[in-house]
């Protein structure tokens, strides 16, 4: 039943898609000089040129959202690695032993040379 359905649907979007299609032919077909820039073209049909500048449209608006998208895939990536190897970093650093007394580690006396004082 499920699949009756769908195949129903299908076949409905289909033929109203084609109805909408000649509709639209038909409702555009008289003829106009198409005048561009560096071009002219003579007697090309309404209908035409309003869907080759629908699909000029949408191809450069997919061009740039495809971009913008594909530089923040990359942006996220290089932040999940960079996330991962601090993760790691802190995982290396947990897992130090602690030192055996606090004052230990600062009974050295600092090299003041390496300062730049002489």
């Amino acid at each position: 039943m499920k699949r009756i359905l769908l195949l129903m649907s299908a076949l409905v979007f289909f033929a109203g898609t084609l109805w909408l299609g000649w509709s639209f032919r038909a409702g555009n077909a008289g003829p106009i000089d198409l005048d561009l820039i560096w071009l002219q073209i003579p007697s090309i049909e309404l209908w035409w040129s309003l869907v080759l500048a629908a699909g000029f449209g949408g191809t450069i608006a997919t061009l740039v959202v495809g971009f913008a998208w594909l530089r923040i895939r990359l942006l996220n990536r290089r932040y999940r690695k960079a996330i991962e190897r601090l993760e790691s970093e802190l995982h290396q650093m947990r897992s130090l032993p602690l030192a055996s007394s606090g004052t230990a580690a600062f009974a050295e006396a600092p090299n003041h040379d390496a300062f730049g004082r002489g």
